[in-house]
């Protein structure tokens, strides 16, 4: 996700404790660069230089495709197709129905666009989708589990499964949160997927928690869900059409491009 319009590999900034004239010396390889500095794959220590660095980020990133518009495809459908029932327009029965969706598109394909994003060096994306590709399977593994019968129902709050299960939810919204701060410094499209993710967990976790299925706070985190999949089933595409265009034929709202560290393709 960090890098949906990018191209190159360095952040802005320096480590604490270098030298304001850290990027001195011929083609920028000065003594303070063999030390700290961060790149888009975190901070690099050692006798790396700046130049080389960048230019081994965007070697790794050249050598596989994109990952980012498969990943926000599994998590558009499979949050979509959960949260239409959350959200109370079918019978919370019918959520078994979500399963395969959830597992094998918005859980597996998810998380191996996860596994490829930490090849391209793109530490947020391959977080984000690592982490609810695996909420994905678990979660669909957790209503397979009760229709089972071999973990408690959460059907009704105020349960100890139900408790359990409501914390489990919410403690993705908080990933999902810090994940949109995050995402400030890369793309305001995947702030807003990623604020309203947050609260779609967290209101469905409240209302497994409180009251059971079909209440005010899953109705909003159902809702809020749809949005957040829409919004990512978006931005799937403009990354999508814009790589195939080679150009921004749909706009991303990258904050990168203005600071010079990255440019828009």
């Amino acid at each position: 996700m960090a890098d949906a319009t990018t191209n190159t590999g360095l952040t802005r900034g320096r480590m604490p404790g270098m030298s304001p004239d850290s990027s001195l010396g011929a083609g920028g390889t000065g003594a303070a660069d063999l030390g700290e500095y961060w790149t888009n794959t975190g901070a690099v220590r050692g006798p790396i230089p700046r130049q080389e660095a960048q230019s081994l980020v965007g070697r790794s990133m050249a050598m596989i495709a994109d990952p980012q518009p498969l990943g926000l495809a599994g998590f558009a459908a499979a949050t979509w197709t959960i949260s239409t029932v959350v959200a109370g327009w079918h019978s919370f029965a019918a959520l078994a129905a979500a399963v395969p969706i959830a597992i094998f598109f918005g859980g597996v394909a998810q998380f191996l666009a996860g596994m490829w994003a930490f090849r391209r060096g793109n530490v947020l994306a391959a977080t984000a989708f690592s982490t609810f590709g695996a909420f994905n399977v678990a979660f669909g593994a957790w209503i397979l589990l009760t229709a089972a019968k071999l973990i408690p129902s959460t059907r009704f709050g105020g349960t100890s499964a139900a408790y359990v299960a409501g914390w489990f939810i919410i403690t993705f919204g908080v990933i999902a949160a810090y994940l949109a701060v995050a995402a400030l410094a890369d793309n305001l499209v995947l702030v807003a997927i990623l604020v309203t993710l947050a609260i779609t967990y967290i209101f469905d976790g409240l209302g497994t928690m409180i009251v059971g299925p079909n209440n005010w706070a899953t109705y909003i985190g159902g809702y809020a869900g749809i949005v957040s999949s829409l919004i990512a089933f978006y931005l799937s595409a403009a990354i999508v059409i814009n790589s195939t265009w080679g150009r921004e034929v749909l706009p991303m709202l990258s904050t990168r491009g203005s600071s010079g560290s990255r440019a828009r393709p």
